[in-house]
């Protein structure tokens, strides 16, 4: 067991010091102060989806009384519950600091929330007469028994509940808050100043429950197990992901979280309509954090200029270029860095490719989209003007789903043919083809290709907020490994073991080993061995023992881990050779690098896949070589700009905490 040997450490736990990094953005002086109040949201964000995924699959093993004991650990199921469960209140604890922190920071910006108590009788009137014109109306009011079951509850929105005061039974008032509504109220006056609609409707909630009075009214918000497929096999069909989708509306709950602690008698309803014990039941001052959007909105811009980063103008590659995209990748080699730069030279190549007529066919596998993405436009307009255009859309892109239905439903509507990823394996991989056909001279039709490759997925929104590679080549080797692999998804037979996908690495059948082949290259090589990675987890057994071995032989061990890292670095006799750096800051630190050796012996991908069993062994996955030396050293200042800094770099410790990096 790797655990025995003291060098791992288990990726809940992981995880959690990585989301408390998130938080340490909110305490920090050098943030803007709305920005330090966006990290506070994010942070319950990530939370929110740690408990739907991790907390509910840990859950479901402790269920069935699965004892297996995690390698990187040694801990059961049980064990990893009950310390998650042990650290979260004290980090709810810290988010609330950071939170009235803030927010009396803001207050003195300018920018004021206004609780109930703190309104004078007119703030008091005016709110009552927004409550009673707009709110009031739209709202679902039940009252519910003690003995009775919990109403419905969507877990993408928060929910009031109320004690009240009844004579003979225990009966309790519940608040259905749809979404329609707006999130706040704005006052009139020379400062700007707000209250929340949540804030409203509790303090007038004694006019919604007749002839009953509300003793206490708290907030609260679910999350439900969000494994939707049960896995990566099932319900990639249209209609088996919407049966999925509608069950896990229905599944158990994985936790409560309120503001305020609720009474006696109200946890006792949500521990037995929730199947929920008191550990699995939190508190916290602030639990909505979607308000954000809509204050940033209503800020006075004198107001909101010294609070907020400043605009980010990525740059427009196609700006610079003379000529089409289309012939100038026949050329050289184009790379995109995000979000430096826009997304606009990957549009541009599509949009040429749609009005081309050398062009015979566009290819494309899709994770996630924006909401309304040029990218679908492209792809619509080819198809309507009788080009082939396919796509891989996998319906089993977590919290996507049901986005993803629905371009599904748009993109076949329009022509496109529209593949649901194979059976076995979620399609992860970032690609694009574009396909030329022309007459060869024996009267055969010949293929060339122009080919994107990607680190994260086709979004224009993220794009402008995570930081990803966009690699665009004509090199034909690579044209044709890529359109092999398209064909093979189409046809679901990717993972038949005697096919090959050279030169690109491809999960399930040659990442792992490629992977493992030159770690153990540079490992021979022992104190010359350089192994350089950039990526967003580590957690895969095979590939942290590996790295062990080449630390012990001497080989230097570099990572910028932007997440979960179960390997730990520095620890004597085993990982004293490796170095791991963890950057958080204004943009989500997302592409995949994976570089071994240096100078004329270096070799370099960029990848859609983290070292993750999932990643390796459960999905199609590529890491695609990069071959032009100019876009090699690019990349790798990318990298070192990372690893380097010293502002938003951590370094982590033996112990598996973060600290201040030290000069490098």
């Amino acid at each position: 067991m790797l655990y025995e040997e003291g060098f791992t450490q288990n990726r809940e736990i992981s995880w959690l010091r990585y989301n408390e990094r998130v938080l340490e953005e909110a305490l920090d002086e050098s943030v803007p102060l709305f920005e330090r109040l966006r990290f506070i949201a994010i942070f319950v964000s990530n939370l929110e989806e740690f408990f739907k995924v991790r907390v509910g699959s840990l859950l479901g093993e402790e269920d069935e009384g699965d004892d297996i004991i995690d390698e990187k650990s040694g801990m059961t199921a049980a064990d990893q519950l009950s310390r998650i469960l042990d650290l979260v209140p004290g980090l709810l604890m810290k988010k609330d600091m950071a939170y009235g922190l803030v927010e009396s920071r803001l207050a003195e910006a300018g920018v004021i929330r206004l609780e109930p108590w703190q309104l004078s009788d007119e703030d008091r009137g005016r709110c009552f007469d927004f409550f009673r014109d707009e709110i009031k109306e739209n709202l679902t009011v039940r009252i519910l028994d003690a003995g009775g079951s919990m109403p419905p509850i969507d877990e993408e929105r928060p929910y009031i509940i109320a004690t009240l005061d009844a004579e003979l039974e225990d009966k309790f008032g519940f608040i259905d808050i749809p979404r329609s509504l707006p999130l706040i109220k704005v006052l009139p006056g020379e400062e700007f100043r707000y209250v929340l609609t949540e804030d409203i409707i509790k303090m007038f909630a004694d006019t919604l429950f007749v002839p009953f009075i509300p003793l206490e009214l708290h907030v609260i918000d679910i999350a439900r197990n969000a494994e939707a497929s049960g896995g990566t096999g099932g319900a990639n069909t249209a209609g088996e992901m919407r049966d999925a989708l509608r069950r896990r509306k229905y599944g158990p709950a994985d936790k409560l979280i309120s503001d305020g602690r609720p009474g006696r008698s109200l946890r006792a309803y949500f521990a037995r309509t929730l199947g929920l014990d008191e550990r699995q039941m939190f508190t916290t001052t602030r639990i909505d954090f979607s308000y954000i959007d809509e204050l940033e909105e209503l800020i006075p811009d004198e107001i909101r200029k010294g609070l907020t980063y400043k605009p980010h103008v990525p740059v427009d590659q196609t700006k610079g270029l003379s000529g089409n995209i289309i012939d100038i990748v026949k050329k050289r080699d184009l790379l995109s860095s995000y979000p430096q730069d826009s997304m606009d030279l990957f549009l541009g190549l599509l949009r040429e490719a749609s009005f081309s007529a050398d062009v015979s066919e566009i290819r494309i596998t899709i994770y996630r989209l924006a909401s309304n993405p040029k990218i679908a436009d492209y792809l619509i307009y080819a198809a309507r003007t009788g080009k082939r255009v396919r796509v891989v859309l996998e319906l089993r892109a977590r919290f996507d789903e049901e986005k993803n239905l629905a371009w599904a439903e748009k993109l076949s509507a329009a022509g496109c043919r529209v593949y649901y990823g194979t059976d076995r394996y979620k399609v992860h991989s970032k690609m694009c083809q574009i396909v030329f056909e022309s007459n060869a001279k024996d009267g055969s039709t010949k293929k060339s290709y122009i080919t994107q490759i990607s680190t994260g997925n086709y979004n224009e929104r993220t794009a402008a907020q995570y930081t990803d590679l966009s690699l665009i080549t004509y090199d034909q080797e690579t044209g044709k490994a890529v359109s092999k692999l398209f064909r093979d998804i189409c046809k679901d037979r990717v993972a038949e073991k005697a096919r090959s996908y050279a030169p690109l690495a491809v999960s399930p059948l040659s990442m792992r080993s490629e992977l493992m082949r030159l770690i153990q290259r540079e490992t021979a090589k022992g104190k010359a061995g350089r192994i350089f990675f950039k990526i967003n987890a580590l957690t895969d057994e095979e590939m942290i023992e590996a790295l062990m071995e080449a630390s012990c032989a001497g080989c230097q061990v570099r990572m910028i881990v932007r997440g979960i890292c179960c390997l730990l670095p520095g620890v004597e006799g085993c990982t004293e050779n490796v170095c791991i750096v963890n950057k958080v800051g204004r943009f989500l630190e997302h592409s995949r690098v994976y570089i071994f050796g240096s100078g004329i012996d270096e070799i370099m991908y960029i990848s859609s896949a983290d070292l993750m069993k999932r990643n390796l062994d459960r999905r199609i996955e590529v890491a695609c070589p990069v071959k032009s030396g100019k876009i090699k050293d690019r990349i790798r200042a990318i990298m070192y700009d990372v690893y380097c800094d010293m502002e938003k770099g951590r370094v982590m410790l033996p112990d598996g905490t973060y600290a201040v990096k030290p000069d490098m």
